[in-house]
């Protein structure tokens, strides 16, 4: 089963069988009846139920039982929060109230409590609860990109250039992506391709790979199905496959 919106996609299955990948989306990852075994490519396999994996990270998931897998865009406001509280690292256990949230809306799915739809609204209502505070001291020295973030989520809808986001930072061009490098360790190009594959999927479920490449400004099907399988870990084959 899969979901996606503008911010945040999520998937829920077993993963028997899981090659090491990457993709841009921060992965937090939930199980609620057995262990999932992450290994890092290179490091030692570490067993839990609640993972943080951060962007651009090579990694293996192995669930012998349904699991739930949460990919948030780093350049919306939530994965922003995201990063500062958790991206020096590679992954991170987790052991706190968005765990405990996330594992309780798990259940009540796994048990017949909610449905789908509900699962899906009450994890954007968790997520929500990350949004950048504005006010916070860690944000203190980076205020215009967090303006710029804002709104880019404001007007996600839209094709934004540099000129006109940079505009509303009060920076130049090329001083607004220099600054958006530096703070968020992605570039502004990466937000530009997270937003054409998000406002591609309706049209992908009902249309070839190849008619969705060309309709979204991608030079051809295998254009599209490489920034596909960056952004997600996944090929849209796979995502068409499951739903």
């Amino acid at each position: 089963m899969f979901h996606f919106d503008k911010k945040f996609g999520l998937f829920i299955g077993k993963l028997k069988e899981n090659l090491y990948h990457k993709h841009y989306a921060l992965q937090i990852s939930i199980s609620v009846k057995s262990n999932i075994a992450l290994t890092i490519k290179g490091e030692n396999e570490i067993l839990g139920k609640s993972f943080f994996i951060n962007s651009n990270v090579e990694h293996r998931l192995i669930s012998e039982s349904n699991q739930l897998t949460v990919l948030v865009n780093p350049l919306s406001s939530i994965g922003h929060q995201f990063h500062l509280q958790f991206g020096k690292s590679n992954s991170t256990l987790l052991n706190d109230s968005l765990s405990d949230k996330l594992t309780a809306t798990l259940k009540e799915f796994e048990i017949a409590e909610i449905d789908f739809n509900k699962l899906c609204e009450s994890i954007s209502q968790v997520l929500s609860e990350y949004q950048c505070i504005c006010e916070s001291e860690n944000h203190l020295d980076e205020q215009r990109i967090i303006n710029a973030i804002k709104y880019m989520d404001t007007n996600f809808e839209r094709v934004l250039s540099i000129e006109e986001v940079a505009e509303k930072c009060f920076l130049s061009p090329t001083r607004f992506l220099h600054l958006f490098k530096e703070k968020t360790n992605l570039t502004f190009r990466r937000y530009q391709l997270w937003n054409k594959i998000i406002q591609s999927l309706p049209f992908l479920v009902k249309n070839s790979i190849t008619e969705t490449a060309y309709k979204f400004g991608f030079s051809d099907s295998s254009h599209y199905t490489r920034t596909f399988k960056e952004t997600f870990g996944v090929t849209p084959k796979f995502l068409l496959h499951k739903t």
